[in-house]
């Protein structure tokens, strides 16, 4: 899944280029990565992008048969994607299928491929299996599984403080990976059970391939829409050091931190005396100082900076702005 509207790692990540497309962590994007992890497992890999980033993916993955590309007309979160999907994969033999976000990574790619295969296996008296990582901190930006000897009791969102740290300590919490593994025929049992309306739609985009058969879809994740609701749902433990990098605090841990505990990633030499657990980050759309303990505000900040330069008038590039 290679979609996204990048809004937690700006400057780099934008709309029109998201994480997923930046190479982060190497040179190569986190889709490149993604990719190449991956095919040790299969060679039977699909890409589910939008047309508003095909040359991206096109640059990313010059290797993949155009015919892998599942290539959406608008941008309508997981939901759609993933249904849309099974249907066709149902018709294509029902093998066992892996949904991958390729804006994430994991530090030991064998671990991540066995907890692949034990969650196939996993899959056959499952209608879904979803990797469920063991939290390492009392995380509050990461869905959570409340689970009891592998079964997914409940989908929890994302919790305040207090109750992240209880889930740290209870032994049968994990963190929602957002990968899942099933087999195509048994995950869409459930899908028509609990989202009848989305199959239904995902169907007439199938069999129409039409532009306006996709943007009648809802705009939602498939957390939402089938898996919080669906039964029979397992999880395999993924221990292979993943991380959604998706704050700019797991990008300094990944990369690595000047000594005074600050990312820097720009295209001059930056000097920061006295500045210490920063992100200093130098993008096409503008300069990012952000002190780590406010990435909290993140999000709205740039949103509030997209509304401005969407009046005519408001702000030109190379007036000063600040927040």
């Amino acid at each position: 899944m290679a979609g996204g509207g990048g809004t937690r790692l700006w400057p780099l990540s934008t709309e029109e280029r998201p994480k997923q497309f930046l190479p982060l962590l190497s040179e190569k994007s986190l889709l490149a990565e993604t990719y190449a992890r991956l095919r040790p497992l299969s060679d039977d890999l699909w890409v589910a992008g939008t047309a508003r980033h095909a040359s991206l993916l096109e640059r990313d993955l010059p290797g993949i048969p155009p015919n892998r590309i599942l290539m959406e007309p608008a941008r309508r979160n997981s939901g759609p994607a993933i249904v849309a999907a099974a249907l066709r994969f149902e018709k294509d033999g029902d093998l066992p299928t892996a949904t991958v976000p390729t804006d994430q990574t994991v530090r030991d790619a064998g671990a991540f491929l066995a907890a692949l295969r034990a969650a196939a296996a996993e899959a056959e008296r499952a209608s879904v299996v979803v990797l469920a990582v063991p939290p390492t901190r009392p995380e509050t930006d990461f869905g959570y599984l409340e689970t009891d000897d592998g079964a997914v009791r409940r989908f929890v969102e994302k919790p305040d403080a207090a109750r992240a740290r209880e889930y740290f300590t209870s032994g049968r919490h994990l963190w929602n990976a957002g990968i899942f593994v099933f087999r195509p025929s048994r995950f869409l049992v459930e899908a028509r059970r609990v989202a009848p309306d989305l199959v239904a739609g995902a169907e007439r985009y199938v069999a129409s391939g039409a532009t306006r058969d996709f943007e009648a879809l809802p705009n939602i994740s498939i957390d939402f829409a089938v898996m919080e609701k669906a039964s029979n749902v397992r999880a395999v433990p993924l221990d292979a050091g993943w991380s959604d990098v998706g704050t700019w605090r797991s990008v300094r841990d990944l990369r690595g931190a000047d000594a005074s505990g600050n990312l820097v990633m720009a295209p001059v030499p930056v000097l920061a005396p006295g500045v210490r657990e920063t992100a200093i980050v130098a993008g096409p759309d503008g300069l990012l100082v952000l002190p780590l303990d406010n990435e909290g505000q993140l999000r709205a900040s740039v949103e509030e900076l997209r509304r401005e330069e969407s009046v005519p008038g408001r702000r030109s590039h190379g007036e000063p702005n600040t927040r």
